[in-house]
């Protein structure tokens, strides 16, 4: 006879163990019967041995289920019929769990399948590594750039290029570089940017690179066109006059009706030669100094003592102004990673540029600095109340000898920039017709 309910079957047992070992001490002491005691004896291991079976059946399909989980294997199926309703229960609740779970891998299979897809889509090179080197992703736009099918390892990518193994090693998080490089015989400037991740105690480097040459040669293109025309326009307007009055001195020279005449005029021609001359010289000199910017000396320098001193050159030039001087640096002390003195020029000049712009009244500069520990980023700021950068201006005030005042040479935001970029820094601005904001984020 089968019971339905589990506690029955186990004290259906336990009862006919302990009737049993009854009649054996009945048998054995009371009424002598070594017959009966034998097969008392037998009887009572039977109802244990089957009370074992009984109990390790569940427990064996408890450590199945368990061991399955563990392994990802959720196929099994449980079957719940004539096993008792405690079984049913509990097969069932297994049954049930293992749904859940194919439904959840499943969905997760689905994204995973969605996202890697997505990736494989993109035109930039994706990798993903672990910190033993081994890549756990990489697209098809990555592999086709370095022309490797099948990557396991970063020493896959060495063997490619040495420079850009060296670079990927290199690279630190938050980081954005160009590298330029040889890889298929073929010259590629990628750009990289760097960040982390952690999935299941474990922590990733993800990479994305851009091939960027062409864009690369067409900016540089440009620029070279806009520096021929600044530059045409400059040498043209010193060799014009000269050649005017060079053709003009020499007519003068060989006919020498008037004497006097061609002696004053004669004067006054090459007093404005030599003018010209010497403003075509001061253009050439701003020139090579544009293109003979030292490499900076970067090292660690007291912030807090660096923008006092800041403050200290430049408060004088305000003083019979009514401009107003801000100076916001965190009150900690900090560290930047700057050569002072290259920098210190670039900072002079933005504010010499945010004096020009602002109102002797009511002009207001604040020079300001900001931590993201995050990235491990610092921004300096030099913001303006002027009124602002024009459109048709802003796109050209890094243009070398562009300018809009009078007497300037069109090479400080041009000498500016450079020096920033020297640092691995970013220079940039936001103007509006409030005022305008030059960043700097290093």
């Amino acid at each position: 006879m089968r019971f339905s309910d589990f506690r029955l079957q186990v004290l259906l047992r336990l009862f006919l163990v302990v009737a049993g070992l009854y009649a054996i001490v009945f048998y054995l002491f009371i009424e002598v019967n070594y017959i009966r005691v034998s097969f008392l004896g037998v009887f009572v291991v039977s109802v244990l041995v089957s009370l074992f079976i009984y109990l390790n059946r569940v427990n064996k399909n408890t450590n199945n289920f368990l061991q399955a989980i563990l392994n990802n294997d959720f196929t099994i199926k449980y079957n719940n019929t004539k096993q008792g309703k405690s079984f049913d229960q509990l097969y069932e609740t297994f049954n049930l769990i293992n749904n859940k779970f194919i439904e959840s891998s499943q969905q997760e299979a689905s994204q995973y399948q969605y996202v890697t897809t997505l990736i494989n889509q993109l035109q930039i090179g994706v990798l993903a590594y672990d910190e033993k080197d081994r890549i756990h992703m990489a697209n098809e736009s990555f592999k086709a750039l370095v022309g490797q099918t099948e990557m396991i390892n970063l020493d896959n990518i060495k063997s490619k290029s040495q420079a850009l193994f060296d670079q990927i090693k290199a690279i630190k998080t938050g980081e954005n570089l160009v590298l330029k490089t040889t890889l298929n015989n073929r010259v590629h400037s990628l750009s990289m940017a760097a960040s982390e991740f952690k999935l299941r105690q474990k922590t990733y480097k993800l990479i994305s690179f851009q091939d960027i040459h062409s864009e690369l040669d067409q900016n540089e293109m440009e620029a070279w066109q806009k520096l021929i025309r600044v530059l045409t326009h400059e040498i043209m307007n010193s060799v014009a006059p000269i050649t005017s009055l060079s053709s003009t001195l020499k007519n003068l020279v060989q006919h020498k009706e008037d004497q006097e005449l061609n002696t004053k005029t004669l004067e006054e021609g090459l007093d404005a030669i030599a003018t010209r001359s010497q403003g075509l010289m001061n253009f050439t000199e701003a020139y090579r100094s544009l293109t003979r910017v030292p490499l900076p000396n970067i090292q660690a320098t007291d912030g807090n003592a660096f923008f006092q001193r800041i403050g200290s050159l430049f408060s004088p030039t305000i003083t019979k102004t009514n401009i107003q001087w801000q100076l916001n640096i965190p009150e900690k002390k900090f560290d930047l990673l700057i050569d002072a003195g290259l920098m210190e020029q670039v900072l002079i000049n933005l504010l010499k540029n945010a004096k020009e712009a602002v109102s002797l009244e009511t002009g207001v500069i604040e020079l300001s600095v900001t931590e993201d520990k995050l990235s491990s980023t610092q921004t300096i700021a030099v913001r303006d109340n002027g009124h602002g950068i024009p459109d048709e201006i802003a796109e050209k005030i890094f243009i070398p000898f562009y300018t809009t005042k009078p007497e300037g040479s069109g090479i400080g935001l041009s000498l500016t920039r450079q020096i920033v970029q020297q640092h691995k820094g970013e220079l940039s601005f936001d103007t509006s017709s409030k005022g305008t904001t030059f960043i700097i984020k290093l």
